[in-house]
């Protein structure tokens, strides 16, 4: 009984790690595109610039349990002596600086502009990089839980976006079966948060949660 409390403590602590980083990329992201219209600063229409801003000028601020470090550089291959996988941002816990180099969470960051080619890109080339290739997937999820976070860089209707993504995972996702979205909070319409349980016969369960904010007010258009 007493490793079940444990486990429940755990889960708990978690989500409440994930639910606290996912409040501050909003906040940091309102802010962020609140500067850009203040200042005619715009953001470029591209991933890592974006990112970049993001990290170097908001993420770091005000956050005193978790350091934000872009572009990082993921899973060592010993037999190519190189990195199977880069992270878009990596969440250091406090976990890590106690020694454990593994403990950290993943955020995934993947533009939306609500055509196909974006929405198949953010599974192929985003949430399956949680789950594929086998045996080692290129992300790893030592608290089986990270966060993908999708720049809606064109005006969308997101809950719909999010649905038909929903549709398309269950086509074309590889490594991983998908449970259905499941809506955890909202701040429409600029912002909404999904979570999806996925199970994989190489890494058993991991959640993610869909994080989709609506820039398109503040992205170039050039």
């Amino acid at each position: 009984m007493g490793g079940f409390k444990t486990e429940a403590n755990n889960v708990i602590f978690e989500n409440w790690h994930v639910n606290f980083i996912i409040s501050h990329l909003v906040k940091c992201s309102k802010q962020m595109k609140a500067d850009c219209m203040n200042d005619n600063n715009p953001l470029k229409n591209h991933e890592d610039k974006i990112t970049n801003r993001l990290t170097a000028k908001y993420l770091n601020i005000g956050d005193n349990f978790f350091r934000y470090v872009p572009q990082l550089q993921e899973h060592y291959d010993e037999e190519t002596d190189s990195y199977i996988g880069r992270i878009d941002i990596n969440v250091i816990s406090a976990d890590y600086f106690k020694g454990n180099a593994e403990a950290y969470y993943i955020i995934e960051c993947k533009r939306i502009d609500g055509t196909t080619p974006l929405n198949k890109k953010y599974i192929t080339q985003g949430v399956e990089r949680f789950f594929s290739p086998a045996p080692q997937p290129k992300y790893s999820s030592y608290y089986r839980q990270n966060i993908m976070f999708g720049y809606v860089v064109q005006t969308v209707v997101i809950p719909n976006n999010a649905d038909e993504i929903d549709r398309l995972q269950g086509i074309l996702l590889k490594g991983a079966t998908a449970s259905e979205f499941i809506l955890k909070q909202s701040d429409a319409p600029q912002c909404y948060v999904y979570k999806c349980e996925y199970v994989s016969a190489n890494i058993g369960q991991v959640e993610l949660s869909h994080l989709f904010f609506d820039f398109a007010d503040v992205i170039c258009k050039k």
